[in-house]
């Protein structure tokens, strides 16, 4: 089978505009672990690279992308069977990626463009779990009131990934600053809440969800800027049946999230918080082959060819560090 694949940061996606040297690091682990777990005989691969950045193995084919990204891209892949896609979902790149490689029947690997647009919105993914008696995180637009009862804040970007430009906010009356400052702009806030951060990597089809992994994420709060240092895959194994039974809870509210899905979480007080949920590759996917002992790409490409999920077994799976 010949595969494309597509990460945003690395593929060319910002071609002409200045590289954010967190999320590249995080899209080289993610690509060189796609390429990885693909590259045996019967594949033929074909990858997208910024120009600015060092060719990849000569074993995967290369294009390179300077300018005229679209169009270059569009020409090359009329002969791919699958498409894979690691893109943000900022200003809706994740959506318009994946409804440009859908066309002339090629299988991409991912949820449908419906889900991406609900789950590309904190605000509007935290009100649908909401309405399905899903714990969240309290998620409100910069236009709304504040708690009294809140005494911390993070701000971040709607549609952003990951920590990309979340703050950390100790006063209100800052958070009133900010609020008249910004707007304008598409920003969410939610209460800071003291609890271990936690993520769970998801394989879902047609409705139905498998864990394949629970993670602790590595968090450091730097001047009230919030950056992902690490992530434990695997780390968080006790809590794998209440992770197990979000998910389906998740999948169930949210028709149409297929493949690899990612849900941050917060543990406070016994209970499991959903602070946004990822219809793409996290960084978590890089440690999971690792950790459960299995080539989790070829599972999930399994998946999607036979249309239906397999079982996965974590009872022997082992914590692995992946740094950022």
């Amino acid at each position: 089978m010949r595969h494309f694949l597509f990460e945003f940061i690395t593929g060319g996606g910002l071609a002409e505009q200045e590289l954010s040297e967190s999320l590249l690091r995080e899209g080289e682990l993610m690509l060189q672990s796609l390429i990885k777990e693909l590259n045996h005989a019967d594949n033929e691969l074909l990858v997208s690279r910024d120009s600015r950045l060092k060719y990849l193995d000569k074993t995967v084919e290369q294009l390179t992308v300077h300018t005229d990204f679209e169009e270059k891209i569009s020409q090359s892949i009329r002969h791919v069977d699958v498409v894979w896609i690691i893109a943000p979902e900022t200003e809706n790149c994740l959506e318009y990626y994946v409804d440009l490689f859908s066309r002339d029947d090629r299988l991409v690997i991912g949820s449908t463009i419906e889900a991406i647009k609900i789950c590309s919105s904190k605000y509007q993914t935290n009100k649908l779990l909401l309405e399905n008696s899903i714990n969240v995180v309290n998620t409100k637009l910069l236009s709304e009131e504040i708690s009294g009862s809140d005494r911390a804040w993070i701000v971040k970007p709607d549609d952003g990934v990951g920590a990309e430009n979340a703050i950390l906010i100790l006063c209100k009356n800052k958070l009133e600053k900010f609020k008249f400052n910004n707007f304008d702009k598409n920003f969410i806030f939610q209460p800071y809440i003291d609890g271990k951060q936690m993520s769970m990597s998801l394989l879902v089809y047609d409705g139905d969800a498998r864990l394949l992994a629970c993670n602790r994420q590595y968090v450091d709060i730097d001047e009230n800027k919030i950056s992902l240092k690490k992530i434990g895959v695997n780390e968080c194994l006790n809590y794998k049946d209440e992770m197990l039974n979000l998910a389906k809870d998740i999948v169930t509210a949210i028709p149409g999230l297929a493949g690899y899905i990612g849900v941050d979480l917060i543990e406070n007080e016994g209970k499991l918080f959903v602070l946004e949920i990822n219809p793409r590759f996290t960084t978590a996917y890089v440690g999971i082959s690792d950790s459960i002992n299995e080539n989790v790409t070829s599972i999930i490409l399994k998946t999607f060819l036979d249309q239906k999920l397999p079982n996965i077994d974590l009872t022997n799976a082992k914590p692995v560090m992946v740094h950022i």
